[in-house]
């Protein structure tokens, strides 16, 4: 079913309207402003400003822009806090209506007895810490490194792995301007956002949907109480390979609450973006604690001393466990140390606690020195990580020729669960940065960044390469998280499933008005 045929509107008539719900100063057409906020970090042929940019301050006035968007027959897309780099909320429909959540930033409720927080959906990660800060609490989510910029529902309709389970209840405005609320949070009769499993999961139904099933306006998360115990890992390997195995064997160990792996490229330049005051004080305490080896203590000596204290590292993978106590979490990571040095040898854990120092960083959209960045996601059972390390390497040796003369540099992001394994290789070029960009970094980085020129040839290798991986991934068997407008979906899914998904898409949106064109393959048009 494609979109109801009614009689042409103008524009104009779709602001007046607008301007009936919102105040005034919330509906934006400047050409700047729609062009800035209906573009992510990458680049996408298809998509065009949309015509009009709205702010709505409140779950309401969510609804009622629906309301309008419904009556005028204009597509409807969704923007949270702008980091996406798959198409997430880029209008690919002339003549749409951009919703800017950022003015949904309220925290509605912390219930610290019954354990959850009820914020906006345009609220920040950081926002969230700062709320729960009086309570020495913390949400069970694993927010993203991006969090003073990413927004809670923005994660909520990327799907950030590993952690959904902390989500308890969504509210969620439909396509024709209804409210719904999920889990306990719908109950009549008892309505605090407390449980999620209240009949059929209707939360889960809105995680990961790129916002195709509705617009999310506000959520309950679960809270936990901060830990006790915390303790650190750090550990080089010599190769890839290495470093997968090691996860493999870690994957049981539920205590370890992050798991990063980096690459060569990362490892020499992650203490250049965004952590080397954090690493330098936190390195300096270290050198003291004579709980520590000599060895470590001499590392972190030269780390506090400025010096590149992963000299010689290639791969490096770093833990951080928690438990009931100081000791507890220190048996969980001397088990996972076992693992480790069986093909590794142990670091000072400097990074990951500097990781904790910094807390928040959007530093890492771009390159040591101001390069565009992008990357692509891939999402593995636990079992394949060695194969997946060995054949992503694969590619792009047979490609480095082409990218040394272009100047692209690569690297690899890599994490892992007790069931999965993410692959998620970086591509890093010199090229004109955006606005989008430039807003987001610091006064002397803008001065210093600000003078790349537009690089379309190696723009062009980079936009070919990233659609050839893309694709491997898909022939080798990988899902994606951040599926937005890029990633395929329809097309690897069982066809009852896509039925059954495509069906619910026709019952909360007939006229597939809101977020049209992303998490492809469910529109109304394209089931027609």
């Amino acid at each position: 079913m494609a979109k109801t045929s009614v009689p042409p509107v103008s524009t104009a008539d779709v602001i007046a309207a607008l301007q009936q719900v919102v105040a005034e100063v919330d509906v934006t057409t400047d050409d700047d402003t729609r062009y800035l906020l209906s573009h992510d970090l990458f680049f996408w042929d298809n998509v065009v400003a949309a015509a009009v940019v709205v702010s709505p301050s409140s779950s309401q006035e969510v609804a009622a822009v629906l309301q309008v968007a419904q009556r005028h027959d204009r597509s409807v897309y969704v923007r949270g806090g702008g980091m996406s780099y798959s198409n997430a909320y880029g209008p690919t429909e002339a003549e749409s209506i951009l919703l800017d959540l950022s003015k949904l930033n309220r925290v509605r409720e912390v219930d610290v007895i019954n354990r959850y927080i009820v914020v906006e959906a345009g609220c920040t990660w950081s926002d969230v810490v700062e709320a729960l800060r009086p309570h020495d609490m913390a949400v069970d989510f694993p927010a993203p490194l991006s969090g003073s910029h990413s927004t809670v529902g923005g994660a909520i309709a990327q799907n950030v792995p590993g952690g959904m389970q902390g989500v308890l209840g969504i509210e969620v405005a439909t396509a024709d301007g209804s409210l719904l609320k999920t889990g306990s949070w719908s109950s009549s009769v008892n309505d605090k956002p407390y449980y999620r499993n209240h009949g059929p999961d209707l939360t889960g139904l809105f995680i990961g949907d790129s916002g195709v099933f509705g617009v999310k306006t506000a959520v309950s998360l679960h809270l936990k109480a901060k830990p006790t115990g915390v303790a650190y890992g750090s550990f080089a390997f010599d190769s890839y390979e290495d470093m997968a195995e090691a996860m493999i064997g870690l994957s049981p160990m539920d205590f370890i609450s992050r798991r990063t792996g980096l690459d060569p490229f990362e490892t020499a330049n992650i203490s250049k973006v965004g952590m080397g005051d954090a690493i330098k004080a936190l390195a300096g305490a270290m050198a003291e604690e004579k709980t520590l080896s000599a060895g470590i203590r001499s590392i972190a000596k030269m780390a506090a001393g400025g010096k590149n204290f992963l000299e010689g590292v290639k791969w490096s993978l770093h833990l951080k466990t928690e438990g009931p106590s100081a000791r507890g979490a220190e048996d969980g990571l001397d088990l996972a140390r076992q693992v480790c040095v069986r093909k590794g040898r142990e670091l000072p854990p400097i990074l990951p606690r500097a990781r904790d120092a910094v807390g928040f960083s959007i530093r890492k959209f771009l390159g040591r020195d101001g390069e565009r960045w992008v990357a692509t996601s891939s999402l593995w059972p636990i079992s394949r990580a060695v194969e997946i390390a060995t054949k992503t390497q694969a590619f792009f040796a047979e490609r480095q020729g082409d990218m040394a003369a272009l100047n692209i540099e690569h690297s690899y992001i890599t994490n892992f669960s007790p069931y999965y394994f993410l692959c998620e290789p970086c591509l890093y070029w010199p090229d004109a940065l955006s606005r989008l960009h430039l807003d987001n970094i610091s006064a002397s980085e803008q001065k210093k960044f600000s003078g790349f020129q537009a690089n379309p040839e190696a723009r062009a290798y980079v936009r070919q390469m990233r659609t050839d991986l893309r694709d491997y991934y898909q022939e080798l068997g990988s899902i994606h998280v951040q599926v937005g407008g890029y990633y395929h979906f329809s097309d690897v899914l069982q066809p009852e499933a896509l039925s059954l998904l495509s069906r619910i898409k026709q019952a909360v949106d007939p006229t597939g008005i809101v977020n049209t064109g992303k998490l492809d393959g469910l529109s109304p048009e394209d089931q027609s």
